[in-house]
C-alpha cells in the first residue's frame, strides 16, 4: 500500500496528496451516499407492496439508523481522532456491504430493524460520514470550504448515479437482488479505495492547504545521519485556527446554536428523501419517474455544492446559509403542489440548490468554529444532538400521512424548521473558551 501511494505521489509532484484524499473520498462517499442514504428511497415501496406495512413502519426504519448513527457517533469521532479515518473506513464499509448482502433474508419488521437499521447504518455511519469528512476536514484549514465542497460533490453525484440505478435494478431483478448486487459492489470499489486514505498531513510530513512540508524530529542534531524515512517523526503543525477540546467546545453557546441549526435542518434532509417518492406517487407520478425527480433533486445539488462551497473560503458562511435554508423552504412549499412538470421542475432547483450549497457550509463552518485537532469527536458529539431531529421527523411525517392521508401538514411543518435553521445560522457567535477558574486563574 506504501508503493501505491509513493506512485501517487510521484504521478503529481506538484500536487498537494491532500487532494488526491478529497478524489478518493469523492468516490468512496458517492457509492456509499448514493446507495444508502438516497438508495433507501427505491426500496420503501416495493417493501410496503410485500409485507402490507405501514409507511410510520417503513419511516421508523430508516430513524433507526439516523438513531443508530448518533449514538456511535461521539465513540466514532474519538476512535478516528485516535487511530485515523482509515483504520474506521476500512471496518464500516466492510460492514455496510455485508449489510446489504443480508437485505436478502429480511422477511418481518425484526429483522428489517436488526439488518437495515442497525448492521447496514452501523457501516454506513462509519465508513462514509464520519470517515471521508474528518479525513477531508484534517488536510485543509484555509482551502477547506472547497475541499469539503468537492467531497459533497461526489455525494450528489451519487445519488444522482444510484436512485435511478436502484429503481431500475428494482424493477428488473426485485429488491433482493438488487441489495446483494449493491452489497458484492461495496467490496469492489469503495473497500480498497480507501486503503489510500491518509488521516491527517503530518503523517505524510506535510502541512494543511499543501503549504510545504515538515522538518522531521532530530535531523539538524550536527553528527548525525538523516533519519530512515520510515523512522522519521513530525511534530504537529502550528495552525492559524484555535482548537477547541470536547470540553471546551460544549462550554460554548456556539455549539449548541449550531446543534440547534442542525437539528432543525436534520428534520427535513431526512424526511424528504424518505417522503419524497410516495408523495410524488400519491400524486400520479409513477414509481420510476418519482425515483427519476429524486435523483434530478440531487444531481441539482451538485452545481450548489461547489458553488457556494468555494464560495464560503471568501464570505461569510452564516450569511449563505440562512439564504440556502430559505431557497429549501421555497422549494418545500412549491413541492406540496407539484402536480406539474413545471412545478417538479422549480422543486428541483430551489430545494436542490439550497440542500446542495447548505451541505459544504455547515461541514466547514464547524470546523471553522472548533478547529481540526479534535474534529471528529465534536463532529460525532454533534451527531449525537442532530439524532433528534433525524429520528423523529420521518416518523411524524409518516404518523401524519397515516392519519390524515396526506403529507400536506407534515410538509408545511417542514418549510418552517428549514427557515428556523436558516435564522439560528445568523446567531452563531464565535466560541470562546472559558477561563480556568480557582487560584492560578486569579494570580494566588
Amino acid at each position: 500500500m506504501k508503493k501505491i501511494i509513493s506512485r501517487f505521489q510521484e504521478k503529481g509532484k506538484n500536487m498537494f496528496y491532500g487532494w488526491w484524499i478529497v478524489a478518493f473520498c469523492f468516490v468512496i462517499n458517492a457509492f456509499g451516499i448514493g446507495t444508502f442514504f438516497y438508495g433507501f428511497s427505491p426500496f420503501f415501496n416495493p417493501m410496503i407492496k410485500e409485507f402490507g406495512w405501514s409507511r410510520t413502519l417503513m419511516s421508523g426504519v430508516y430513524s433507526l439508523s439516523r438513531l443508530e448513527g448518533g449514538l456511535e457517533g461521539p465513540l466514532a469521532g474519538w476512535l478516528i481522532d485516535r487511530f485515523g479515518a482509515r483504520m474506521i473506513m476500512l471496518a464500516g464499509i466492510s460492514l455496510a456491504g455485508l449489510g446489504f448482502v443480508l437485505l436478502n433474508f429480511v422477511h418481518d419488521p425484526i429483522s428489517l430493524y436488526l439488518i437495515f437499521g442497525l448492521t447496514l447504518s452501523l457501516g454506513y455511519n462509519l465508513g462514509y460520514v464520519n470517515g471521508t469528512n474528518a479525513a477531508v476536514a484534517k488536510w485543509f484549514i484555509k482551502k477547506r470550504s472547497r475541499a469539503i465542497s468537492i467531497l459533497m460533490v461526489g455525494n450528489g453525484i451519487g445519488g444522482a448515479i444510484f436512485v435511478p440505478l436502484i429503481a431500475w435494478l428494482i424493477l428488473y431483478v426485485g429488491w433482493r437482488k438488487a441489495a446483494i448486487i449493491l452489497g458484492v459492489s461495496t467490496f469492489l470499489l469503495p473497500l480498497p479505495l480507501s486503503l489510500l486514505i491518509k488521516g491527517t498531513p503530518e503523517e505524510m510530513g506535510l502541512k494543511p492547504d499543501g503549504e510545504g512540508n515538515l522538518s522531521p524530529k532530530g535531523t539538524s542534531s550536527p553528527g548525525k545521519g538523516l533519519q530512515p524515512e520510515a523512522d522519521k517523526k513530525f511534530d504537529i503543525v502550528e495552525e492559524e485556527e484555535e482548537n477547541f477540546t470536547v470540553r471546551e467546545a460544549v462550554k460554548t453557546s456556539a455549539f449548541w446554536i449550531y446543534s440547534l441549526s442542525m437539528v432543525l435542518r436534520a428534520c427535513i434532509l431526512s424526511s424528504i428523501v424518505v417522503h419524497q417518492i410516495p408523495h410524488l406517487m400519491d400524486l400520479g407520478v409513477s414509481f420510476q419517474s418519482a425515483s427519476t425527480v429524486l435523483g434530478m433533486m440531487v444531481l441539482v445539488s451538485v452545481p450548489g455544492r461547489f458553488i457556494f462551497g468555494s464560495l464560503g473560503d471568501r464570505y461569510n458562511k452564516k450569511m449563505l446559509l440562512f439564504f440556502l435554508c430559505a431557497l429549501q423552504s421555497a422549494g418545500i412549499l412549491v413541492f406540496i403542489q407539484a402536480k406539474s412538470v413545471f412545478l417538479l421542475y422549480l422543486f428541483v432547483i430551489l430545494y436542490g440548490t439550497g440542500y446542495g450549497g447548505a451541505i459544504p457550509l455547515s461541514i466547514s463552518l464547524r470546523a471553522d468554529l472548533f478547529g481540526r485537532k479534535n474534529y471528529a469527536t465534536i463532529s460525532g458529539l454533534t451527531m449525537t444532538v442532530t439524532t433528534i431531529g433525524t429520528v423523529t421527523a420521518p416518523i411524524v411525517a409518516g404518523y401524519l400521512y397515516d392519519v390524515t392521508r396526506s403529507y400536506t401538514l407534515a410538509f408545511y411543518s417542514l418549510s418552517f424548521l428549514i427557515l428556523l435553521s436558516g435564522i439560528c445560522f445568523l446567531f452563531i457567535p464565535k466560541p470562546v473558551k472559558k477561563k480556568k477558574e480557582g487560584p492560578l486563574a486569579m494570580g494566588l
